[in-house]
C-alpha cells in the first residue's frame, strides 16, 4: 500500500478512524489511542476466530474522500496484494485439517507437564516439585466406545469441530496405548476393584485388536442437528445407514466420514464363532 502513497505524505497526522472486523462482519469503531490494538474489541475478534487457522483480526481504515486523494497519487486502478504470510495462512485454513484415531490416542496418552502453579510437595525433600501428568489405559473391554469431540468452547462462543478423523473398520491396535505390565502384576491383590484388573486381557495379541461395528453420526451445528447410524450387519457382515425410518445398505469406503461422533469398536477375541465379523477375521488371517 506504501507505493500508492505520496513521497510528501506524513501519515501520523493525517485523520483516520480504525475499525475492527468481528467474526459475523459488524465493525466496531475503536478509540483514538497511542496502542488501539490494546483495546478489548480486539481481544474479542481474537478469541472469536475459527479453529483451522491462525488467530488474526481485521482492520478497516477510513478517511474521507478528501483525505484519501491527499493520500494517494492514483487509486482508481489499485491493487494492493496481500502479504506473502496472509496468503500462506489462508492457504493452511482451507485446507481440510484431518488426523487418525492413533493419533488422537497418542496426543490423549501423552505425557503433559504440569504448570509450577501446579507444584506439589516433595514427601522426602519437602519441596515444591514441578511434576508431570500422563493418562494411561490400564485394561479394556470387550466393548470400546469411542467419544470424538466434535464441540468446544472459545469464550461466548460455541462451535463444532469438523476434523476429519480417520478411524480403522478393522485391526484397530490398542497395543501401543495400554499401560505395559510386568509378569507380577498379572495377579493382583483380591481387594482391588474389578476396573483395576485385567479382566478378559490376556497376553493373546488379539486381545489388543479391535474392529468396528457401529458409528453415531452428528450432522449439523451445535445449535441444532441431526444423528444417523452406520450398522454392520454380524450375520452378512454388510454395512447399513439408518437415517429415522430410511434404512439404505452402505459401502465400506463410505463409513469413515467427517461427521462421525461415537464410534463402536468389539475386541475381536471377544467376536462370536458366529459373527460374520469372526469369519472375515479367520479368513483374512489364513490368508
Amino acid at each position: 500500500m506504501k507505493y500508492f502513497l505520496r513521497p510528501t505524505v506524513c501519515i501520523q497526522v493525517c485523520p483516520f478512524s480504525l475499525r475492527v472486523v468481528s467474526v459475523v462482519g459488524i465493525t466496531y469503531l475503536l478509540p483514538q489511542e497511542e496502542q488501539p490494538l490494546c483495546h478489548p474489541t480486539v481481544e474479542r475478534a481474537l478469541k472469536s476466530c475459527g479453529p483451522g487457522g491462525t488467530a488474526h483480526v481485521k482492520l478497516v481504515v477510513e478517511w474521507d474522500k478528501e483525505t484519501k486523494d491527499f493520500l494517494f497519487v492514483n487509486t482508481e486502478d489499485e491493487y494492493i496484494p496481500d502479504a506473502e504470510s496472509v496468503r500462506l495462512q489462508r492457504e493452511r485454513h482451507h485446507q481440510p485439517q484431518t488426523c487418525t484415531l492413533s493419533q488422537c490416542f497418542q496426543l490423549y496418552t501423552k505425557e503433559e507437564r504440569l504448570a509450577p502453579d501446579d507444584a506439589w510437595r516433595c514427601p522426602h525433600c519437602k519441596q515444591l516439585q514441578q511434576g508431570s501428568i500422563t493418562l494411561s489405559l490400564w485394561t479394556l473391554p470387550d466393548v470400546l466406545i469411542i467419544h470424538l469431540k466434535r464441540f468446544r468452547q472459545e469464550g461466548d462462543r460455541h462451535m463444532k469441530l469438523q476434523n476429519m478423523v480417520k478411524f480403522p473398520l478393522t485391526g484397530l491396535d490398542m497395543t501401543p496405548h495400554v499401560v505395559k505390565r510386568s509378569q507380577s502384576s498379572w495377579s493382583l491383590p483380591s481387594h482391588w476393584s474389578p476396573w483395576r484388573r485385567p479382566y478378559g486381557l490376556g497376553r493373546d495379541p488379539e486381545d489388543y485388536i479391535y474392529d468396528l461395528y457401529a458409528v453415531c453420526n452428528h450432522h449439523g451445528t451445535m445449535q441444532g442437528g441431526h444423528y444417523t447410524a452406520y450398522c454392520k450387519n454380524s450375520v452378512d457382515g454388510v454395512w447399513y445407514c439408518f437415517d429415522d425410518s430410511d434404512v439404505q445398505q452402505l459401502a465400506e469406503d463410505e463409513v469413515c466420514t467427517q461427521t462421525a461422533y461415537i464410534l463402536f469398536y468389539q475386541r475381536r477375541t471377544a467376536i462370536p464363532s458366529w459373527s460374520a465379523n469372526s469369519s472375515v477375521a479367520v479368513y483374512k488371517g489364513q490368508a
